[in-house]
């Protein structure tokens, strides 16, 4: 079984994993060990989740007194017993919640990290693999078993050119090992035919649209056909129906697609929140469509604007109280009131939607331009800064980020202010907004 991100876990995992993540940010390292633990046990592949409990795990070491640290290690002895056990019976999933009950106090211990590795390699496991061998080789930099190991890891995620490369810096550090010069070669071999293979499936892709080329739209209706058909042999593929309502979609044959999503509805009586978030995206991309049919800022596409923002705001509302632990929706929710001037109730949504890691970043933007529009300016600034925390890489999202921060100091009276975060920006990039004009004016 694949692992798994946080769009493909349940509600109830997800909201376990939202929550401690927010501990994590804000330092409550034992409450966040705590709820992500809670979570892993319940979907042990979830790979963010344990990436997320492996940082906590990590800073909660990093502040913890020399006492507390050897009390820690002392208390792990039962846990490591029962690793050990659970490995030896093939109780995988067993023997991963008692590792990382280990790490939780001692998060560089070789034994628990040994322990997941063999673990995660027999569930299949090769991101959660990878990451353990990581700390490994990190503590022992010369183990060349250890590096190995890691090489095949990154071959059972398909990362060959890593895996490659890693063999090779192994290889040159043991010159005289033959066995290890063997591996080098058998990797590098493994490697070389894999690219080999995608350039020839490349290449026959390419000859057969060279002899018999296809436009766009007949290699979409074929694509359709072959996913109906195979529709015919695996009935009860949900997703695979709702893939081929999204394909009738992008062939604009919305009629069709409406056709799935109700048979789709009718053949299943469980509440799947993908299903109603793909037949929102589709009525929008119907309205869009429609919309086109008109000249720009014509009578029809004008009503036709509001009818769309008009149901796509009721809808959205709507799946946000159906799926209430949902908080992507809830950010969807926030994101449709704002645009339609309601910024009481998107102020709210976004309070709300913060909570989830994904969108807490754009929730916080949103709300200090939320409290931008209603003129509070102090809260406004709060909101940019706790957004700007943390964001190193100077992107489109810091250059937005600066300029509304410039916007609200502007407004507040602060000249000098403001234009050290136009100054920012007009740094590395002159040609955003109207930055050049606002810093050479100064001068």
């Amino acid at each position: 079984m694949p692992e798994k991100e946080h769009i493909a876990v349940g509600a109830e995992v997800r909201q376990k994993w939202e929550k401690g993540y927010d501990c994590l940010e804000k330092k409550n390292y034992d409450y966040a060990i705590e709820l992500l633990t809670m979570a892993l046990e319940q979907e042990p592949y979830f790979f963010d989740c344990r990436m997320a409990l492996r940082a906590a795990q990590v800073k909660k070491h990093e502040n913890a007194g020399r006492l507390a640290k050897m009390a820690a290690a002392a208390s792990n002895a039962h846990h490591m017993a029962q690793a050990k056990v659970a490995l030896s019976r093939k109780n995988f999933f067993a023997a991963l919640t008692h590792a990382e009950k280990i790490l939780n106090d001692d998060p560089d211990n070789a034994v628990a990290h040994r322990v997941i590795v063999d673990a995660a390699h027999a569930l299949d496991m090769p991101q959660t693999m990878i990451s353990s061998l990581q700390m490994l080789k990190r503590a022992n930099p010369e183990n060349k078993e250890l590096a190995q190991e890691l090489a095949e890891a990154l071959e059972m995620l398909g990362d060959w050119d890593t895996a490659e490369q890693l063999m090779l810096q192994l290889a040159n550090m043991n010159p005289d090992d033959a066995e290890l010069q063997q591996a080098y070669r058998d990797t590098a071999a493994k490697a070389t035919i894999y690219r080999g293979s995608y350039g020839q499936e490349e290449s026959k892709e390419t000859d057969e649209y060279e002899e018999a080329p296809k436009t766009a739209e007949e290699a979409l209706d074929e694509r359709i056909w072959l996913m109906e058909e195979r529709l015919q042999d695996e009935p009860e593929n949900i997703k695979l129906a709702i893939d081929i309502a999204k394909l009738y979609v992008e062939r604009q044959d919305f009629d069709r697609a409406f056709e799935y999503f109700d048979w789709v509805r009718d053949s299943t009586s469980a509440t799947d929140s993908s299903v109603d978030k793909a037949m929102a995206e589709a009525q929008e991309a119907r309205y869009n469509f429609d919309i086109a049919q008109h000249p720009a800022g014509s009578e029809e596409a004008i009503q036709l604007s509001a009818e769309r923002d008009a149901y796509m705001l009721g809808d959205a509302r709507e799946r946000a109280d159906r799926f209430p632990t949902m908080l992507e929706f809830r950010f969807e929710l926030g994101e449709r009131l704002f645009h339609a001037g309601d910024v009481n109730d998107a102020i709210q949504a976004f309070q709300k939607a913060q909570n989830s890691p994904p969108h807490k970043h754009r929730s916080l933007v949103y709300l200090g331009r939320c409290f931008m529009d209603r003129g509070m300016y102090d809260m406004a600034v709060g909101q940019f800064e706790k957004a700007l925390e943390g964001k190193s890489v100077f992107d489109d999202d810091k250059k937005e980020l600066l300029y509304l921060l410039g916007q609200v100091l502007e407004n507040q009276g602060k000249p000098v202010e403001a234009a050290a975060n136009f100054k920012a920006i007009y740094e590395v990039d002159i040609s955003y907004r109207d930055v050049a004009q606002k810093v050479e004016s100064g001068y």
